[in-house]
């Protein structure tokens, strides 16, 4: 009974310690949360040089000697970089074994082991102790749920649940997981008795809810897991009259999140982000992030394969975490096709074709591009299929023109099929063209 009640204060702390930090730094200026931020990695550091065996050899060095990893190489080496030496093999079989029963509840050696969506390449893999949880629960709520002695209800809508999800429950916070794997009528109807103050789910999904129009009235509604288009905020937004915000978290950490003026920051409290650039002019990045609180499974130098787009102006609500203007989507949403000039591949940036898609008088209700080689497969959905492909061509030739490239050959499809329980991925590149001036 005394183990469990040091547990239980133990947790307590955790959590307080997670909501004491998200409310210290929301207006702390730079130099003070640079401070705070190489406190935290001094310390990061000279724990898990001790208890990672990956990072052993790099004892007493500074940040930016660390090797600079990405998901191959992270899950190649998983069994050397989590702190109980636990294999790939034993926690992607724990964490299947919870999605095929839907029992999401038991641990492994103590720590609550999960899987992503897998959009991109191999399935990322989680682990949090209890003590992770907690701090994490802390930072989230101070974050993102209004702070009430009434009970505040929330909704998560997502394909599969996690202890590091119900570790918000308690008192004041009612949370409830609705399973994507469910029937989407049935979800709707235990929506609307359940009847949430807080809506949190895929942007899809939120525009799947916006078009049944169930009867609830949220006085919170945030985006997760995928790229949130103008279209489908705007439709949630005009349905629930209530602006849409944002939570970027990925497996590797809680990134980003909406502030109380609807801008987008990096939770540089909790998380070290390096900019590798893809274009200055733009902002275009790709992160680097390094993980302050993660003890069980260090995220160090680990580069995510998203594309964020920074805004350098300074935000209203007085935080000075780097502002985003968005999250364009992911390396393998950009397109590459040859550079006339060159002869040399170049990306084309996903917001450029989203852009060019919703340009014209026939609406477009719906559409995925896929790139194999110099081969744009293109599915679409809406009221005119017959004018549609051409306005497509017209728009997508122009926008490739202007940036002097070869345009690729379209074939276009009538017809989308989404699964509910996977992320929606407009656009995707799953072979580059090859050109030997490309390699050069």
């Amino acid at each position: 009974m005394r183990h469990l009640f040091a547990m239980l204060i133990e947790r307590i702390v955790y959590f307080l310690r997670g909501f004491w930090t998200a409310k210290r730094f929301a207006k702390a200026n730079r130099s003070k949360v640079k401070r705070y931020q190489q406190k935290k990695l001094n310390k990061l550091l000279a724990r898990v040089s001790h208890t990672i065996p990956y990072y052993h050899s790099y004892t007493g060095q500074e940040l930016n000697t660390y090797p600079i990893i990405d998901k191959k190489q992270f899950l190649h080496h998983f069994s050397t970089i989590n702190r109980l030496g636990l294999s790939l093999q034993q926690c992607e079989t724990h964490a299947l074994t919870a999605e095929h029963s839907r029992d999401f509840t038991p641990q492994l050696k103590g720590i609550s082991v999960g899987l992503s969506s897998g959009t991109s390449q191999r399935r990322g893999v989680f682990m949090v102790s209890q003590e992770e949880q907690a701090q994490w629960a802390g930072y989230i709520i101070a974050k993102n749920i209004p702070f009430t002695f009434k009970q505040t209800k929330v909704t998560l809508f997502l394909r599969a649940n996690s202890n590091l999800y119900e570790a918000s429950n308690g008192k004041l916070i009612q949370f409830r997981f609705f399973d994507l794997t469910l029937q989407f009528e049935t979800l709707m109807s235990e929506l609307e008795a359940f009847s949430p103050d807080i809506l949190i789910a895929p942007a899809h999904v939120l525009g799947m809810i916006a078009q049944h129009k169930p009867g609830i009235h949220p006085i919170k509604i945030i985006s997760v897991a995928e790229v949130l288009e103008d279209a489908t905020r705007k439709q949630v937004e005009h349905t629930f009259q209530q602006p849409v915000h944002e939570i970027y978290q990925a497996t590797e950490g809680y990134l980003a999140s909406t502030c109380t003026h609807g801008s987008l920051h990096l939770n540089e409290d909790i998380v070290i982000v390096e900019k590798e650039w893809l274009c200055r002019e733009s902002g275009r990045f790709i992160p680097i992030i390094t993980d302050l609180n993660r003890r069980t499974l260090p995220i160090i130098r680990y580069r995510l394969d998203d594309v964020l787009i920074e805004d350098p102006r300074p935000c209203v609500c007085g935080s000075s975490f780097t502002r985003l203007k968005k999250i364009e989507g992911r390396t393998d949403d950009m397109l590459w096709l040859t550079c006339i000039n060159t002869g040399k591949l170049k990306s084309v940036f996903p917001d450029l074709i989203r852009r060019a898609m919703y340009l014209g008088e026939h609406p477009i209700d719906d559409y995925t591009i896929t790139q194999e080689n110099t081969l744009l497969h293109i599915h679409y959905d809406g009221q005119q299929p017959e004018k549609i492909p051409q306005q497509i061509h017209t728009n997508l030739t122009a926008l490739f023109s202007s940036l002097h490239l070869h345009a690729p050959d379209i074939h276009f499809s009538h017809g989308v099929t989404h699964t509910i329980t996977q992320k929606r991925r407009r656009i995707s590149c799953k072979q580059k063209p090859f050109t030997e001036a490309a390699t050069q």
